[in-house]
């Protein structure tokens, strides 16, 4: 695997688990509200 696969794999792979916590914290954010 090149360095620019793995620097998208690792892009993509962290894009979706940002947008999975901050939909969790979110959620739990309201919940607490």
């Amino acid at each position: 695997m090149t360095l620019s696969g793995i620097i998208t794999y690792f892009g993509l792979f962290g894009g979706m688990l940002g947008l999975a916590t901050v939909l969790m914290f979110g959620l739990r954010a309201v919940k607490l509200i």
